[in-house]
């Protein structure tokens, strides 16, 4: 099963931001926020898009059906792919032809935000989005969260896991340290570990960064990669991979477990759907685990997902939140749950009070809900996703090409500190 291509690659959406800009100027001039859309209408139509699979667009249509009949609010559910997603949403915010809700990646509330275009929900509906925060995995926030607006709330979320064969490996490694011990005495038996999601990326990187006690940004949203955590992450995550001979090139999970080469993974909770059904002939041999420690103390993992937001043009904004508090309710996230495991979409709620409600084993929900407690998604900084190409060269460059950590991440800092300050400017 391919991962869910949670975040999406922006690296030309300065380009396409510039040659619509005119356009969105134009359109803004038609959105009006005042009373912030809270026009009652007994006969309200709403239109969602939804970036991901027709199949999760047919489970909420069909429980849009018992939204309708208690508030007589109807809802359209459209799905979109996510690699054509983010140009369609610029190319329908400069037309001033968005839907009512949309969901997008975690990051985009904070661009698309900025822009204008989106309800600040927590200006707009501040009690209710104070309970919704109050209920969710709290590493999603700071995706989400431009300083004290708030664009979007929590739809559903990913995170890191750690993959094993109970028979190959006994106990799990606690921290680095131990890790690296257990890759050692893995390598002499010609056995090793695969890093499935974000394998020679900032995504792989991620982790480790947060388990230094470092990260991408200062909580000012300044660049914070020049730093000695920053530094002991990368040459960590570079060992993993000239050291303990991590594959540089992908290896599938299932493939690797079974044949018993490749006893840890580090993976998306995706796999935990699909390990089943790809290799029924090791069940009862693999559980799942949290990271190992880093120096600071932390098993930070990274965490992905989409957000939902309200769009500013829209003229049912408070029936248009009114679905979405729908969709926050448990037993409805249930619902969207095992339709997410039916369909292998693996997404997981964001809801903290549904999760004992979920179809799932006892002790890989206790697992899994510990480390999406531990878990932190991307950076909510405008400039983050230019940035991203600079920070996977200066990766590439110091495990491919042996250059110097501190080096490459003070040169990608800069570059970051550039981009933070290009930001928005036309």
């Amino acid at each position: 099963m391919r991962a869910p291509a949670l975040i999406h690659d922006s690296r030309s959406r300065r380009g396409a931001l510039r040659r619509c800009s005119a356009l969105l100027a134009a359109a803004l001039l038609n959105v009006s926020m005042a009373g912030c859309g809270k026009k009652e209408s007994s006969h309200a139509e709403l239109t969602m898009w939804l970036v991901g699979s027709e199949a999760q667009a047919r489970t909420i249509n069909q429980l849009a059906k018992a939204f309708t009949d208690r508030t007589h609010i109807d809802v359209r559910c459209e799905a979109i792919a996510w690699g054509e997603a983010h140009s369609k949403y610029l190319t329908a915010v400069a037309g001033g032809v968005q839907p009512d809700i949309g969901t997008m990646g975690l990051t985009w509330g904070v661009e698309f935000g900025r822009l204008g275009t989106l309800v600040d929900l927590r200006k707009a509906f501040p009690d209710e989005v104070t309970v919704i925060q109050q209920k969710s995995f709290p590493g999603m926030w700071s995706s989400i969260e431009d300083g004290t607006a708030v664009y979007g709330i929590p739809f559903d979320l990913t995170v890191q896991m750690m993959y094993y064969r109970t028979d190959l490996v006994p106990k799990l490694p606690e921290d680095w340290q131990e890790l690296g011990a257990s890759l050692e005495r893995l390598r002499q038996e010609d056995r090793r570990v695969i890093i499935d999601w974000g394998s020679l990326s900032w995504i792989g990187y991620a982790p480790f960064l947060w388990q230094a006690g470092g990260d991408f940004y200062t909580p000012d949203k300044k660049p914070a990669l020049n730093t000695p955590q920053a530094v002991q992450a990368l040459e960590f995550f570079r060992d993993l991979y000239n050291v303990h001979q991590v594959p540089k090139t992908s290896i599938p999970v299932e493939q690797g477990l079974r044949t018993g080469e490749f006893p840890l993974a580090m993976s998306g909770n995706w796999k935990m759907t699909s390990l089943p059904a790809a290799v029924p002939e090791i069940a009862g041999k693999w559980a799942i685990g949290l990271l190992a420690k880093g120096p600071s103390g932390k098993r930070t993992a990274f965490l992905g997902g989409r957000i939902l937001s309200v769009f500013a043009n829209s003229k049912h904004q408070a029936e248009a939140w009114q679905f979405m508090m729908y969709l926050f309710e448990p037993d409805v996230q249930v619902t969207l749950y095992q339709s997410a495991v039916d369909t292998q979409d693996a997404y997981l709620p964001p809801n903290i009070t549904t999760w004992d409600s979920l179809p799932m084993e006892q002790n890989m929900k206790t697992i899994l809900k510990q480390q999406a407690q531990e878990a932190k998604g991307p950076p909510g900084v405008e400039g983050w996703n230019e940035s991203t190409r600079l920070v996977e060269q200066a990766i590439q460059r110091v495990i491919l090409h042996g250059a110097d950590p501190k080096t490459e991440l003070s040169q990608a800092n800069d570059g970051m500190a550039r981009a933070l300050e290009n930001a928005g400017k036309p």
